[in-house]
């Protein structure tokens, strides 16, 4: 019976150690590449790129980035 409950415990703590890690995860902010002449372009694109204002990932985190007379299209992981 002893076996039986630190088995028990030592599965528990495992299932909630890889858990925690997977949530745990640092979120991170990556370049996509596309580059456009406006800021009102930049959200353009994005919303092409996630099927529009209702579309999937529609509400994940963006941003257009000014760089250089261009804005950049920044997307968070």
């Amino acid at each position: 019976m002893k076996k039986l409950m630190a088995g028990a415990f030592v599965g528990f703590g495992m299932l909630v150690a890889t858990a925690t890690s997977a949530t745990a995860a640092p979120a991170e902010w990556y370049y996509t590449g596309y580059w456009y002449n406006s800021e009102a372009a930049c959200e353009q694109g994005y919303q092409d790129q996630v099927g529009g204002p209702g579309g999937p990932g529609a509400d994940l985190p963006h941003e257009c980035r000014p760089n250089n007379g261009v804005y950049e299209l920044w997307r968070m992981r």
